[in-house]
């Protein structure tokens, strides 16, 4: 649990939930929904786009200077967020 420094009021941890289900069971609908009722605090992302380490960061090559930078992935993008991850088996 974490406390909050002046209360002393002890906050639940991070919550995380896996929607699993049959195929066509509106699954990806309700992660887009998610997504879409707080668009500044959830980052979508599918996994048929996105490796595994593009979802904590990507190293790529500036086009303009042509120096190697570090992108932020979706898993950091979201800190304190939602992560919406869409077929995360692929």
């Amino acid at each position: 649990h974490k406390t909050t420094a002046g209360d002393g009021i002890k906050l639940r941890g991070d919550i995380n939930v896996c929607v699993i289900g049959d195929p066509s069971t509106a699954k990806s609908q309700f992660l887009k929904y998610v997504h879409g009722f707080l668009p500044n605090r959830a980052v979508y992302t599918s996994g048929k786009a996105s490796s595994a380490a593009g979802l904590t960061a990507a190293v790529q090559r500036d086009a303009d200077t042509g120096e190697y930078c570090i992108e932020a992935g979706a898993l950091m993008l979201a800190d304190n967020g939602i992560c919406c991850i869409d077929e995360f088996d692929k």
